[in-house]
């Protein structure tokens, strides 16, 4: 798959294009494509004349070719002279937008990773799980299925990987099983982004009645311990309140003493 840079299209479409007074319309543009390890560069100049392409380079063959009798003539007489060649765009023009614009957003991107269920059914019945990997570059992943840690062939089916249009890939995998209890089912995605193969685990949902009973349980937890907090600060209220001082009896009791003996 080759990428083209379209920023860098879209500048020198202004620069090379203009039109005539009477209506003659002209037309030249660069393009630059790469190959998915940017490593590979193919660069391309092409003429227009009233929307037609007429002649046009490529820095594979560094030859000219034409595409209209008019174009043929221009590339037979450009190719006789290899300083015609337009070979050192490939250097000057598309590894500079390479490394300045590509390296940045063409960068390693783990997926995110989840798995959902789109069909849940009484056991016996038919049921599927669909695990999503979104968001990751560059393109190439590896998306299976296990089953109670054994990696599951039957029932699985996936999309291709899907381009969202701003360098970025996503895919989905479906597994169609039949729910037994106590299972234990992943989704094992494995791409270069990643240092070892990320496993996401189906969390099952749990039954109405678990369900009740797990929030039951955590309503008396969080009224237990609100009670104990209760008692415990009417307790250190209760503290405070017998220790604080009280009326002081003894000096008057001594000054009482000390008037009856001068009598």
């Amino acid at each position: 798959m080759r990428l083209c840079a379209p920023t860098l299209l879209c500048i020198l479409l202004s620069l090379f294009s203009g039109k005539a007074v009477d209506g003659y319309y002209g037309q030249g543009y660069w393009q630059c494509y790469y190959t998915g390890d940017l490593k590979t560069i193919e660069f391309l100049f092409s003429w227009y004349f009233n929307k037609v392409e007429y002649l046009r380079y490529n820095s594979t063959t560094d030859r000219y070719t034409g595409f209209t009798v008019y174009g043929e003539k221009e590339a037979a007489e450009l190719n006789k002279n290899p300083s015609n060649s337009l070979y050192l765009y490939v250097d000057e023009l598309c590894k500079k937008y390479r490394d300045e614009y590509f390296t940045a957003v063409l960068k390693t991107v783990k997926p995110e990773v989840t798995v959902s269920s789109l069909r849940s059914e009484p056991q016996s019945h038919l049921s599927m799980l669909l695990c999503s990997a979104y968001d990751y570059h560059p393109k190439g992943i590896k998306v299976s299925w296990m089953r109670d840690g054994k990696v599951v062939t039957e029932g699985v089916s996936s999309t291709e990987e899907l381009s969202n249009g701003d360098w970025y890939y996503q895919i989905h995998s479906y597994l169609d099983y039949i729910p037994k209890p106590g299972e234990n089912i992943s989704c094992v995605v494995e791409h270069e982004s990643l240092t070892r193969p990320l496993i996401q685990t189906w969390e099952r949902p749990l039954p109405v009645d678990q369900k009740n009973k797990l929030i039951i349980g955590i309503f008396l937890m969080v009224l237990g311990i609100a009670l104990a907090v209760a008692g415990f600060l009417y307790y250190m209220l209760m503290s405070k309140e017998q220790t604080s001082p009280g009326i002081a009896l003894e000096p008057t009791v001594s000054e009482t003493s000390s008037q009856a003996s001068d009598q």
